[in-house]
């Protein structure tokens, strides 16, 4: 009998990467808050600078946390040099990111799954589940794609509204 849920576990485990880049940010802060009690021009400057560059990684990574993905739905989502292939018994696929034309994420019902990434690129589109295993790669493959903010992503996710919300669109 395990000691915690795995519904507890998953979570501890979505949110580690936060929780360790919290402990660095919180020595970074430390570090610039001695300099600035001993006077220390040098040691401020690089305690503020580790505050910032340690800042920004724990904003990305809670970003990241904050958009739950669960592996038990339908296919397999592979990311390969900016190549989306997703695997599955039904309605299967692959594109290249550069030629995305539209990002949406869908919160209506469907039998993949409540919520589902749909990728329109010339000619058709491609329907992923956000809860195919390796889902979660499509989120940083995204990353690169120009005026993309993750918050769009994250209040997409969260949610509760079913509708398709347009995350992303070419020449926008």
């Amino acid at each position: 009998m395990p000691l915690f849920r795995p519904e507890a576990m998953q979570t501890l485990r979505r949110w580690r990467e936060p929780a360790f880049v919290a402990v660095f940010f919180a020595l970074s802060v430390w570090f610039l808050w001695k300099a600035v009690v001993q006077s220390s021009w040098i040691s401020g400057m690089i305690g503020l600078g580790m505050a910032g560059i340690v800042g920004s990684i724990l904003y990305v990574s809670y970003m990241r946390a904050s958009i739950k993905t669960d592996s038990d739905g339908p296919g397999i989502v592979e990311v390969r040099e900016r190549e989306i292939t997703y695997f599955a018994p039904e309605n299967g696929g692959s594109m290249d990111l550069d030629m995305l034309l539209r990002l949406q994420l869908s919160t209506l019902p469907s039998k993949n799954g409540n919520r589902n990434w749909i990728l329109w690129y010339p000619g058709g589109s491609l329907v992923i589940p956000t809860s195919a295993d390796g889902a979660g790669a499509l989120v940083e493959a995204f990353a690169a794609l120009p005026n993309l903010g993750y918050d769009k992503i994250v209040r997409a996710m969260k949610a509760e509204t079913q509708e398709i919300f347009t995350i992303w669109q070419r020449g926008r």
